[in-house]
């Protein structure tokens, strides 16, 4: 008779789950010291004549397989899902299972925060966006269409959080790399005034229609109620209201639009009920549907 959890445990035979259509290789950039995992669902099914979409999606030790199988799930039944069977690429860290704060907040950024109120406690390494967007679009983007039939006007990058500023700070510098964006719950606040410089002058070269797809939770601006007994609930408040997590998603998304006029179809979204870290979860399947329209 088993008397308690560790004898029932010895007595299960388990194996790894392994997730279908997906695998995770080491790739390096033109320069050696680039080192990435990249993360990679194909779908089952053979490519379309014009080749399959492209999703890239950033802090893939965290966010991969959640984008990977609502790609998966939804595309099974396109016409009634509006997702349509898709590569997903996710670019990620060697060595973690999680978000990997030193690399993201060197690779996403030009550099510090614009204001030294907003910093974090602790803030590593900053300025190293301009080599992380070269290994995007000379080094990844070419490997993948060198491996699968691929449609070259059908691919977009998704980021949440600091991400998804990237996102967006890439559109204004790079309108032209992909032909989606997707930036949710995007960390505007850490450098706005060099975002929508760089607009100005990137946006009127833009050669192709883009979609752009902005969101953002209800409570991204205040402790929403679940979060009532957090321990540093008032400081937390105070840094949410002073960040403007909702104003500013939603004046950035309009002025991309303004400023792009008909190159650019921009939608942007509250996720009612939301807070910052489940509006990934919340928004993606309107994210998906937006940014590659049947």
């Amino acid at each position: 008779m088993l008397n308690n959890a560790a004898d029932r445990q010895e007595n299960i035979v388990s194996e790894s789950i392994d997730v279908a259509g997906c695998r995770r290789y080491r790739l390096e950039g033109k320069d050696p010291a680039q080192c990435y995992d990249i993360f990679e669902y194909v779908p089952a099914t053979p490519p379309p004549p014009e080749g399959f979409p492209v999703f890239y999606v950033l802090d893939a030790n965290a966010d991969f397989l959640l984008v990977a199988e609502t790609v998966r799930r939804l595309s099974r039944r396109p016409s009634a899902t509006g997702v349509r069977p898709s590569i997903v690429i996710g670019i990620g860290y060697p060595g973690i299972g999680d978000y990997h704060a030193d690399r993201r907040h060197f690779d996403f950024t030009r550099g510090p925060p614009a204001d030294d109120a907003l910093k974090d406690r602790h803030l590593p390494a900053c300025g190293g966006q301009a080599d992380f967007i070269r290994f995007l679009g000379d080094s990844l983007m070419p490997h993948v269409a060198g491996l699968y039939d691929i449609d070259r006007t059908a691919q977009v990058v998704l980021g949440h959080s600091l991400a998804g500023y990237f996102v967006l700070d890439l559109l204004c510098q790079c309108p032209g790399l992909f032909s989606g964006y997707v930036a949710v719950s995007p960390s505007i606040w850490w450098d706005r005034p060099a975002m929508l410089q760089s607009l100005e002058t990137a946006g009127r070269d833009l050669e192709r229609p883009l979609r752009l797809y902005t969101t953002v939770g209800e409570w991204e601006r205040e402790l929403a109620p679940w979060q009532g007994l957090l321990q540093a609930g008032h400081d937390y408040g105070a840094l949410r209201r002073k960040r403007r997590m909702i104003e500013n998603a939603e004046e950035v998304s309009r002025h991309i639009a303004e400023v792009l006029g008909a190159k650019a179809a921009v939608r942007f979204e509250i996720q009612m009920n939301e807070d910052h870290a489940s509006t990934l979860t919340a928004a993606l399947c309107g994210a998906l549907r937006f940014a590659l329209p049947r």
